[in-house]
Order: C-alpha cells, then sequence, then structure tokens
C-alpha cells in the first residue's frame, strides 16, 4: 500500500531530479562562462556544444548516488533538513566520482570552477524542487484533489496501527473515513471508535465516497468476512487485507504468490535485493584485486611458516555457514599441526564466556603464527573462500559447528546472513568483547545492514589491523 504510492512518489522525484540535474548544469554553465576573465575565472570554458556532452556521464552518476544514498526511500512530511542533507551526501559523492571518472579518462578541459558550480546548483535545485513537490501535493489533497478514501474494518491495535501509519505518510495521499466493527466474539480492545457494524457495510459504500477497504482484524475474524470481501470485490472497491496474521517482533512481512496462490514472507536478514547483488560484487572485485595485490606477501608467509614449524601452509576447518551450511575456512597456519587435538585439554582455560574457545597466551601457537595473528595476516587466506561465495568481506564470523550446538535461538539468527571476514564485533574491542556483547552486534549488524555500513566497517577495519588492537 505505502510501497507503492511511495514508488509512484519515487518516479516523480526522479523525473524531478532529472530535470534538476540537467538544469543545474546548464545554468552552472552560463554563470562559469559570464564571470571569464574576472579573478579567479580567468579562461573562458569550452564551447557548450563541447561541454553538453558531459551530461551523459554526469547524469548516470548523480542517480547512482540518489539512489545509493537513499534519496528514493519514503521520507515523512516535515523532514526537510533530512532529505536536504541526504541531496548534499548525494551530490557530493556524484561530483567526487566524476572527478575520479573524468580524472581516468583525461577529461583535461573540464573545469573544476564550473563543477564546483554544478555541485552547488545541483544540491540548491534538487533540493528546492523537491521541498516544492512535496508542499505542492500536501496542498492538492489539503484542498480535496488527488487522495484515495480509505475504510478500515477493525477498532482495534491493528486498525489503530494502520490508521496511525497512513497519518504519517500525508504525502502519499491516503484519508481515512472511519472504522466498522468487526463484531469480534468476545470483544476486542476497543482503540478507535466505530462508524458502524460490518453488517452495515453495504450502506456505508452507498452513502460515502470510499476508494479502498482495509481489513484489520484478527486472523478467526478474517475466516468469517468473506461475505463482506466479496461485496467489495463486485461493488468494485480495492480489498486489503493486513498480513499481521501472527505476533511478530523482528521479520518483516512481505506478500508474494506462487503461480497464483498468495504468500506471505516473514523474514528478518537484509531484503534488499539489488543491494545484495552489489554487495556480491563488490566482494568479488575487492576480492580478486586483493589476492592480485597480495601475491608477493601471501609467498613471503608461506615461506616464513614452512621455515618456523612442520606442517603444511593452510589450515582448512569446518565452519557453520549461511543458514547452517558447512564451508572449509581457510587460514595460513598459525598453530602446531596437532591444535585441534590439544584443545580439549585447554578448553577450562578459555578467558572468554560462551561457546567460544579462545586465549591469551594459547601454547599451541607457533611464533610466526603469534605475529599472524596479531594482524590478523593469517585470514588473508579467506578472501579465497569470499571469491567462491561461500563468505563475504564483511558480516559474522562463522562459527564451528560445536559453538552452534550450543547457541541459544536468538543466537542462532546470526546464521541467517553469509559469514564475512569482518563485522561490527571485529572493529569494536575484537577479542576483548564478551561473546553475548558479541552475539547481539552481530544481530545488530543483520538488522541495520546497508551497503553503507558494510564500506563503514571494511574502513574502520583497516586501522584495527595494523594496531593489532584486540587479538588473541
Amino acid at each position: 500500500m505505502l510501497k507503492q504510492k511511495g514508488r509512484q512518489l519515487a518516479g516523480l522525484f526522479f523525473i524531478g531530479d532529472t530535470a534538476s540535474i540537467i538544469l543545474s548544469f546548464i545554468i552552472a554553465y552560463f554563470i562559469r562562462q559570464s564571470l571569464s576573465g574576472i579573478p579567479p575565472f580567468h579562461n573562458p570554458l569550452f564551447p557548450f556544444s563541447t561541454y553538453i556532452n558531459l551530461l551523459a556521464i554526469l547524469v548516470p552518476i548523480f542517480w547512482g548516488a540518489f539512489f545509493f544514498l537513499g534519496l528514493y526511500q519514503p521520507v515523512r512530511a516535515g523532514q526537510y533538513l533530512k532529505e536536504t542533507i541526504s541531496v548534499l551526501k548525494s551530490a557530493t559523492l556524484g561530483i567526487l566520482l566524476f572527478f575520479a571518472f573524468s580524472f581516468s579518462l583525461k577529461l583535461g578541459y573540464v573545469s573544476r570552477s564550473f563543477l564546483s558550480l554544478f555541485w552547488l546548483t545541483t544540491i540548491l535545485l534538487v533540493s528546492c524542487i523537491r521541498i516544492g513537490l512535496r508542499n505542492f501535493l500536501r496542498l492538492l489533497r489539503l484542498k480535496g484533489y488527488n487522495y484515495r478514501t480509505v475504510l478500515v474494518v477493525g477498532c482495534g491495535e491493528m486498525a489503530k496501527k494502520v490508521s496511525d501509519t497512513l497519518k504519517n505518510h500525508p504525502e502519499l495521499g491516503f484519508r481515512i473515513l472511519g472504522f466498522i466493527d468487526e463484531d469480534a466474539p468476545g470483544g476486542t480492545s476497543r482503540k478507535v471508535e466505530s462508524m458502524g457494524k460490518i453488517d452495515e457495510l453495504p450502506e456505508i459504500l452507498h452513502n460515502h465516497v470510499v476508494d479502498e477497504v482495509v481489513f484489520a482484524v484478527p486472523l478467526e475474524v478474517c475466516n468469517k468476512m468473506t461475505d463482506s470481501i466479496r461485496l467489495c470485490e463486485i461493488e468494485g472497491v480495492k480489498v486489503r487485507i493486513v498480513a499481521d496474521l501472527f505476533e511478530r517482533t523482528l521479520a518483516r512481512a512481505k506478500a508474494d504468490d506462487l503461480d497464483g496462490t498468495p504468500l506471505i514472507s516473514l523474514e528478518t536478514g537484509p531484503a534488499q535485493e539489488m543491494a545484495l547483488v552489489i554487495k556480491r560484487g563488490m566482494d568479488i572485485v575487492i576480492s580478486l584485486l586483493a589476492i592480485m595485490l597480495l601475491t608477493p606477501l601471501f609467498v613471503l608467509i608461506a615461506v616464513l611458516i614452512k621455515i618456523d614449524s612442520p606442517g603444511s601452509i593452510f589450515f582448512a576447518q569446518e565452519r557453520v555457514g549461511q543458514n547452517g551450511r558447512r564451508i572449509k575456512l581457510l587460514k595460513f597456519r598459525s598453530m602446531q599441526k596437532n591444535a585441534e587435538q590439544m584443545r580439549e585439554k585447554l578448553q577450562e582455560l578459555s578467558e572468554v564466556s560462551g561457546p567460544v574457545f579462545k586465549m591469551k597466551k594459547d601454547p599451541r601457537v607457533t611464533k610466526i603464527g603469534q605475529f599472524l595473528r596479531k594482524y590478523s595476516l593469517d585470514e588473508l587466506p579467506q578472501l579465497i573462500n569470499v571469491l567462491k561465495g561461500e563468505m563475504s568481506l564483511v558480516g559474522p564470523r562463522p562459527p564451528l559447528p560445536a559453538e552452534v550446538t550450543q547457541y541459544k535461538n536468538w543466537q542462532r539468527r546470526r546464521l541467517s546472513m553469509k559469514p564475512g571476514i569482518t563485522c561490527i564485533w571485529q572493529v569494536n574491542g575484537r577479542s576483548n568483547v564478551p561473546f553475548e556483547k558479541w552475539m547481539e552486534m552481530d544481530l545488530e549488524y543483520i538488522d541495520n545492514w546497508s551497503l553503507g555500513l558494510d564500506i563503514k566497517i571494511l574502513l574502520k577495519t583497516i586501522p584495527v589491523v595494523l594496531t593489532g588492537k584486540g587479538s588473541y
């Protein structure tokens, strides 16, 4: 309901943004050209016929920046400052990307002063047109144009939630006509006032303007609404049924269908399909480049491991991946070759809580292994796991099968996302973080996941690794 309207509004803003970018380009060009000869703008620009070709590069770059930073996500009415800041960030990202692009293509004729003016006019024009569009749509709806009247069947908690949600998004153009009492057996806690009983639905539809009827009733009552739903269908009134059939605290509901059979999906992991595709693309590109660039370091580490102690260069350990998949986690060997057999004797000496095992002075660690572990160099072969698709650069660390068997139910949700080399835990204390807090951090990452968060974690990981802070 909101998503459909939100897409329409996003499409309107997309058209407005595109027009704003093109208009900003033209304004910036002629302002800069008019300043030619005035210090510090000494030299005139190349002809407009030359500059106009840059739009073929600039417009797609700015589209990408606007989508990436969420400018086409729903924004509640009145949050103009937040939206303007988002426009500022998006325009800044767009102009930086264009700088990099023009440098790589050696577009030396492009004036930096022109780009600065274009950046400024884009921020001003996009922000003003967006605010103007929102205010114009609100004015139309206040005057009785371009809105849809909604009748809600139900007077309880779900009905109130529907009403409050629609009122919080006035820019999408829904108006609550009123509520119909569903006559639930045993009664329901009344949250809103009713304008009639369910058997009065025909009269209400005939005597009022009703564009949509939302059935916001419990599951056991919804089963008894067949005749009322069919009446709305017969009379051509759109019907929506609240899909909150089960009490949820974490999962998001998503409507789908299986060859015409309606489905309701409940999911707690990230649901941004395109962003997840981009995340996988980043994993492939970055891991492949890293492996190519770090090959000399790989060779050096391999030689040092062989000199330091007998055994293989790599250590492959079975771990639990996404949704219980078993993967072979690769590491540079940092322990004696019989380390796994020695672990049982050392289990009681673990210095962290929970089912994981960690010791600051683990006797199994070799001399070169201490250095590798301090600076996380032993983790580098996991770039191969990332390239294979078993892991991601950023995600909850893959646990041992024995650890997973000791998880509480709520802790198993960390397995719902592909495991990674680094995550929030690694940049906030690493081994110094208690087990329960570690689990909470992983769930925080899953609940708040975005491409921006991944990039932020990757950037924070670099100084943590270089300093060896919090490593065992």
